[in-house]
């Protein structure tokens, strides 16, 4: 049996200590919250959802929606990835369904690698759901959790 660190722990123990950014260790996790009421919403629409700082660290966005309709799909990007923090996800036909960068949909189905899991902004940024597929009806709830200092 092993016993390891983080890559983290390791600089913290280190002799002497190497710095640990704030944003990785002892920072403050903050949230931007906002909702969306689409109604027959059309296919390739932007709803902005949050406005981070620069020199931000975005940790997680969570999507938590209404059923939008059966051929209804959302990705979340900015500016320059319009999905950087979650992929095109067509499940949204039932209710209470969510999205996350960290856990994957609650449907189960298969979310591709994500780039923006850690991504430092270098300027203040948009985060932006952009809907396809078909009209999207419903509410749309999304969190984005950054840390900044």
């Amino acid at each position: 049996m092993a016993s390891v660190k983080g890559a983290n722990i390791t600089n913290m123990d280190s002799v002497p200590a190497v710095n640990v950014s704030s944003e990785e260790a002892g920072g403050k996790l903050r949230v931007f919250h906002d909702t969306y009421e689409a109604d027959t919403l059309a296919s390739g629409s932007d709803i902005t959802i949050a406005r981070i700082p620069a020199s931000a660290t975005i940790h997680d966005v969570v999507l938590k929606c209404d059923a939008l309709g059966a051929s209804v799909t959302l990705k979340v990007g900015d500016a320059d990835d319009d999905d950087r923090y979650i992929g095109v996800t067509g499940t949204w036909n039932v209710a209470g369904q969510t999205q996350s960068m960290l856990s994957g949909s609650s449907t189960g189905a298969p979310v591709a690698a994500v780039t923006g899991l850690g991504y430092r902004t270098s300027a203040q940024t948009d985060i932006v759901i952009t809907t396809g597929g078909a009209s999207a009806s419903g509410t749309i709830f999304a969190w984005v959790y950054y840390s900044v200092e």
